[in-house]
């Protein structure tokens, strides 16, 4: 059933409900639930008055909750209203007028509903008129304009594509956040139905394991979309701020608008995840988006496919493939309202530069180098296996995955052993069933990153205690565990995004704060200790966007909180509420009456009022009762003069 813009889903149901009992088929005709003609209500809703529109709703309400016995007895009623005295006959007649009015507008207009297969209306009635639309008579979103190529579209194809978000985003708008979010429920509904369609295709584009898939994609998009539909209001409603005592009379609130059509291009790791948590982010706060996945996992037609099954309309979110700079460059360069983008540090840059050309902003969430920082008092075989996990998720194809391991140099030995332990116990594949740990590698470009670092550490003296024997090529690569690592060494320095953990001792607590911050990136870290004075203190000594204490890479699951980098790993905020900070224009509002009141601080300007103004200040911002009081006696005193010049103002304008 589609979403409606007017009507609640159990306002729909007692249509449905009412229809079927005045309009309920025969042989030859289908019933009004059979048509599938509600789907239309909406087109015949938006010309009702609001009077008219209020009582549906509240009759529509009612008989969803009534059976349909009853419905039948009220419309056997409505066929006798001659039958009734004055105003209960009169009423009857009215609610009979409304009813069928309703219900039969609809199923003699010859609509039908998606996968509707028999015999219209009219075919059975025989009647075949022909009718011509407007464009103007077109319902909202719909895009009466020649086909687009949304495949390495050309410039003009690109204009166009902004020219239909642009005008559906004031239709997005205008259905407000509560009914927004009907559609992001249908949207969890579907996800949850379809999930394992879903992870085949994931599976199908980046051979990540099937446990991964859904554990980091499926589950973690079904989260976010629950935080949507628990918070977006609160969050997103107007808010009331406190005003100051110099501003006394006042009212001070705060509006969070959409900001317009927004870009969001995102990465090929997490696919699916990257793609509907900003795209449902930016529709919540009432956007148009335009979505731009990676050419490597572009998951081709499967997220235009759910969003359209959710009830969204084609317009309001556009799915744009092709090679990302060609690509990404035309799309910046139809000016975004705003610039969403997760990837590389390099790419991140050229956007940024690309943006500032035409002062887009931008919000970047970009590579990370991740320490997790080990102490002596942990439970070691659980911090061991944390780290292999925080390591080799998706084959360590994550911004937030471990890439440096320090551990106490106490226990480094038994760690190393331990996580020697559990690294050789994982299996690789991409498996249909959830049976294996850690899939191969999904782009060739990453996989030569991976075998010029291994041949640095390996030609610079890094020890190699699992993974040794890879040959350099293989795309299944063995997940590595790796020591003796020196400053010299890529692994050290640069971002890994594979299945790789160097591992490093340290002596004391200041060695490891200083070691996890000497790089230029600060996306997510992991601090262990049994000590949580001394976890929170290390936590907050790292310069970084996140933290998990005795925990790895676990912020991000929670959806309350923002999520960003520090340093190179990043710009702004997105998810919590931050998230829709990112996607909102916050517009402070200032309230004050229609009065003929003057401004102490308006022009004319005198010694006096300088004097009286030199009090007021004097007065509000010292500290004590007193000082409060004298504050309120010099308010008192500005404003009276202030009235007095007003006054004479005005006589002389008179005269």
């Amino acid at each position: 059933m589609k979403i409606s813009r007017y009507f609640s889903r159990n306002q729909l149901l007692g249509l449905l409900k009412t229809g079927d009992v005045i309009l309920p088929g025969t042989e030859q005709s289908p019933s009004f639930s059979q048509t599938g003609c509600i789907e239309h209500i909406d087109r015949m809703a938006a010309f009702l008055s609001a009077d008219d529109l209020s009582g549906l709703r509240i009759l529509f309400s009612i008989f969803h909750w009534s059976p349909r016995w009853l419905i039948r007895l009220l419309m056997r009623m409505c066929t006798h209203n001659r039958s009734y005295p004055g105003f209960l006959g009169a009423g009857l007649r009215m609610l009979e007028i409304g009813l069928k009015g309703a219900t039969m507008s609809l199923y003699y207009a010859n609509l039908t509903g998606p996968g509707y297969q028999d015999k219209k209306v009219f075919e059975v009635i025989g009647w075949n008129p022909k009718i011509v639309l407007r464009e103007s008579d077109l319902a909202p979103g719909t895009s009466p304009g020649p086909a687009l190529n949304y495949d390495n579209p050309a410039p003009e194809d690109v204009a166009a594509i902004y020219k239909r978000a642009r005008q559906a985003q004031p239709d997005i708008e205008s259905w407000g956040v509560a009914k927004r979010l009907e559609f992001i429920s249908r949207l969890k509904d579907i996800i949850i139905s379809r999930q394992a369609y879903i992870l085949d295709r994931i599976q199908q584009d980046t051979g990540k394991s099937r446990t991964d898939a859904l554990t980091a994609e499926i589950f973690g998009t079904l989260d976010h979309l629950d935080y949507l539909e628990k918070k977006a209001r609160k969050i997103l409603a107007d808010r009331k701020v406190p005003t100051p005592f110099a501003l006394m009379g006042k009212k001070s609130r705060i509006y969070f608008e959409p900001m317009g059509t927004t870009l969001i291009i995102s990465p090929w790791n997490y696919p699916f995840y990257q793609a509907i948590v900003p795209i449902t982010l930016s529709f919540t706060v009432g956007n148009a988006v335009i979505y731009k996945p990676a050419s490597a996992t572009p998951l081709k037609g499967l997220v235009e496919d759910l969003l359209a099954e959710a009830g969204f309309e084609p317009d309001w979110v556009q799915v744009v493939y092709g090679p990302g700079r060609q690509v990404g460059d035309r799309l910046i360069e139809q000016r975004p309202d705003k610039i969403f983008f997760i990837g590389s540090q390099s790419v991140g840059q050229h956007i940024m530069r690309r943006a500032a050309e035409h002062l887009i902003p931008v919000e970047l969430e970009l590579g990370g180098k991740d320490p997790m920082i080990v102490f002596e008092d942990v439970d070691l075989p659980r911090a061991a296996a944390g780290a292999v996990w925080g390591a080799l998720t998706n084959t360590g194809q994550s911004c937030t995955a471990v890439e440096k391991l320090f551990v106490h140099q106490s226990i480094y030995d038994r760690f190393m052993d331990a996580l020697v332990r559990e690294t050789s116990r994982l299996t690789l594949g991409t498996d249909p069933a959830g049976g294996a740990d850690i899939g191969p590698m999904t782009t060739p470009s990453q996989v030569t990153v991976i075998a010029e670092q291994v041949a640095d550490a390996k030609a610079k003296g890094a020890r190699f205690l699992t993974g040794a024997d890879w040959d350099g090529r293989s795309a299944s690569i063995p997940p590595m565990v790796v020591d003796q690592i020196t400053e010299g060494m890529q692994l050290d320095q640069e971002e890994t995004f594979g299945p790789i953990l160097p591992v490093i001792p340290f002596a004391e607590e200041a060695e490891a704060v200083a070691m996890a911050n000497a790089g230029e990136f600060g996306l997510s870290a992991s601090v262990w200790s049994d000590d949580l004075k001394r976890a929170d203190r290390v936590a907050r000594a790292i310069v970084t966007g996140n933290v998990s204490i005795n925990n790895v890479m676990l912020t991000e699951g929670n959806h309350a909180l923002p999520f960003g980098g520090a340093k190179k790993s990043g710009i702004g905020r997105y998810k919590g509420e931050f998230g829709f900070y990112c996607f909102a224009n916050i517009k402070s509002i200032l309230i004050d009456g229609n009065s003929n009141k003057m401004e102490a601080n308006w022009f004319p300007y005198s010694p006096k009022k300088f004097r009286l103004f030199t009090d007021l200040t004097t007065q509000i911002y010292s500290r004590g009762v007193l000082s409060t009081v004298k504050a309120a006696v010099s308010g008192l005193k500005l404003e009276s003069y202030v009235k007095k010049v007003a006054k004479k103002h005005a006589r002389s304008r008179e005269s």
